[in-house]
């Protein structure tokens, strides 16, 4: 199936294919039940995160997170999984034809004239994703509201209105922001792994006298509950860390992108470059600086 941005291109029989999008096409209900599951989980992370930094180290002998903290993680999981399974259902594959556009969902094959199609909007709030609703020349909507990552192409290769500054967004978000997962995996789970190492070794030295004394005394276990606890202290503070430029680069960008949507790409990605070096040289930064405190 060719890219989102991906020209026409001839067959083998030298027809040409119709451009076919990878999509979510949701009902508004089922939109409105995913977009409030992910805004939940996010808060519910940022509460865990807030929770741990706030009540790890408390004066105990033995600091730990709070218990609360980690069924606010388990909940957050579950709802993951919940809109995991909705964006399952709601697969889709959108086709753009000389003479209709073809949603196939499911099983479900919906054939709309084009003829029929008044307009198609980008989502003012982008939620769960970037997006666009079509609206029929009957004053109706139509009935899935479709979200796609870049609703760009697919509104060029429709031949509709697509110089919205929440299109250029959009577009600049998707093809600048190409996050993996490896790249969240470095972020949250290897580099807290710094600091945390470092503050770990030194606990065990101030406190037992030795880089595995508090193993030799009490245990694998204990010893390995004091590095979790130093690991998961430093993975929420940089939840929250990053959760702060993160807010700051998407209000640059926006503004970018509404300002002066032509220039919406080179301001997203000086926004990302800026907040990769605030984020991993900002925080080694504070660390240091609070050594030298």
């Amino acid at each position: 199936m060719p890219a989102a941005d991906a020209p026409v291109v001839p067959s083998a029989h030298g027809q040409p294919v119709a451009p076919r999008f990878q999509v979510h096409a949701y009902p508004l209900a089922l939109r409105l039940v995913s977009s409030l599951l992910q805004v939940l989980m996010r808060a519910d992370l940022l509460c865990a995160s807030a929770l741990v930094v706030a009540g790890t180290f408390t004066g105990a002998m033995n600091p730990k997170p709070p218990a609360l903290a980690g069924w606010l993680v388990l909940i957050a999981l579950g709802l993951f999984g919940l809109n995991w399974l909705i964006r399952w259902l709601s697969a889709a594959t959108f086709s753009i034809e000389p003479s209709q556009f073809v949603l196939e969902r499911r099983g479900d094959r919906f054939e709309i004239p084009v003829a029929s199609v008044e307009s198609a909007r980008v989502w003012r709030l982008p939620l769960p994703g970037a997006g666009l609703s079509l609206r029929m020349k009957s004053g109706r909507g139509f009935q899935y509201e479709l979200q796609v990552a870049d609703p760009l192409p697919v509104l060029d290769t429709m031949g509709k209105e697509a110089d919205h500054p929440l299109t250029a967004f959009a577009h600049a978000r998707a093809t600048v922001m190409r996050q993996r997962w490896y790249y969240l995996a470095l972020k949250f789970v290897l580099f807290p792994l710094v600091p945390g190492i470092i503050m770990f070794q030194l606990n065990q030295r101030i406190t037992f006298g030795g880089p595995f004394a508090q193993y030799r005394m009490y245990g694998l276990w204990p010893y390995l509950q004091s590095f979790f606890t130093y690991w998961a202290y430093f993975t929420a503070l940089l939840v929250l860390f990053a959760s702060i430029w993160r807010v700051l680069a998407e209000l640059v960008a926006f503004a970018g992108a509404w300002f002066s949507p032509r220039q919406a790409g080179g301001v997203r990605r000086f926004v990302e470059v800026a907040n990769t070096v605030l984020y991993y040289g900002g925080f080694c930064s504070l660390v240091a600086w609070k050594f030298l405190q």
